[in-house]
């Protein structure tokens, strides 16, 4: 028997359109650059299709009687979650023949906690996280299904089960929000010491968008990885440039030097001696860990000794990744 008010067809066609204005919004928070075309009208009629059939379900069920607001919020949950982990899993780099079975199985899930807690009354904010919780622990049971096959390695679902597209549209947004606050204060000189860093950030985006990708590269391989991340996410703003005065811009750049690395000569084979040494009397349980959440060149020269380092990172960049990884071993 239909639910009042709920049709559950015309919804699941309002919830792909939103997913595919999303997609084609030109430097989108919520998508990454890096989308085919085909990506992208996969991922819209992936979230039409599951959430027709979600809609359809719960319309048909005889024995739980959910209202209008009750349906929407479980097919919403499965449009939601289903956009954001299609995008994982193309980031990831897991074969494409595998990921609807894998979305399939999150969106079931979903369904189900969703019912479930529904038919419990329980909070809405309980209710989400109890979702979000769910999803993440399903994602990373099918992905390590795929390396017990042979499909995934250990590295690569290492690196795959750490992509998480939601995460990276709130950092970006809150980087955005920062931003445009710290603009509207127009206060550098009294801001606090959070909002100066903020400001760096942005300025240096400003000056690598402007120089060859490899240079710029280079320089955000040399930094703190969370600094980079908020660095890249600044790069990707395509009028930054027009939300800071360029008087505090200037003003930045006279500070920037703090967060570069120094110019100091850097003895290439000494360094890749002593890190070698490092890595060959570190465990590879503690080596693992550390490459975790690394880029994937800066994985390969943890926890590959053949790796051609020399080739690959300016000699800088290797001063600073020999560093920070001793200080992390260090740490173990």
């Amino acid at each position: 028997m239909p639910i009042e008010g709920f049709d559950y067809k015309a919804f699941a066609m309002d919830l792909s359109k939103q997913a595919a204005e999303v997609l084609m919004q030109p430097g989108s928070n919520a998508a990454p650059d890096t989308l085919t075309d085909k990506d992208k009208k996969n991922i819209v009629e992936t979230v039409r299709k599951f959430c027709y059939m979600a809609g359809e379900a719960l319309s048909n069920d005889a024995q739980i009687k959910f209202n209008a607001e009750q349906a929407s919020l479980v097919t919403q949950f499965i449009g939601e979650w289903t956009f954001h982990k299609s995008i994982d899993l193309i980031n990831g780099k897991i074969p494409p023949q595998n990921r609807e079975a894998i979305l399939q199985i999150i969106a079931a899930n979903i369904f189900n906690t969703a019912k479930l807690a529904i038919i419990k009354k329980m909070p809405q904010d309980t209710l989400v996280n109890l979702v979000e919780e769910k999803v993440k622990n399903v994602y990373n049971d099918e992905l390590q299904k795929l390396v017990k096959r042979g499909i995934l390695t250990q590295q690569q679902y290492d690196s795959a089960v750490n992509k998480s597209n939601l995460n990276d549209m709130v950092q970006k947004t809150e980087d955005a929000s920062k931003l445009e606050e710290i603009q509207q204060e127009k206060a550098v000189n009294s801001a606090s010491p959070t909002d100066k860093k903020v400001l760096k950030f942005a300025a240096l985006a400003i000056i690598l968008k402007k120089i060859p990708p490899q240079k710029a590269n280079e320089i955000l391989n040399s930094l703190d990885k969370n600094d980079a991340k908020h660095i890249f996410n600044y790069m990707k703003m395509s009028n930054i440039e027009d939300k800071i005065d360029h008087k505090i811009i200037i003003k930045a750049l006279e500070e920037i030097k703090n967060i570069l690395p120094k110019p100091d000569v850097v003895n290439v084979p000494k360094l890749l001696k002593h890190h070698y040494k490092l890595i060959q009397t570190t465990s590879p349980e503690i080596l693992s860990s550390i490459a975790m959440n690394e880029r994937e060149t800066v994985k390969d020269f943890i926890l590959d000794k053949n790796f051609p380092a020399a080739e690959v990172f300016s000699p800088l960049v290797i001063q600073s990744l020999v560093n920070s990884i001793e200080e992390k071993i260090n740490d173990n």
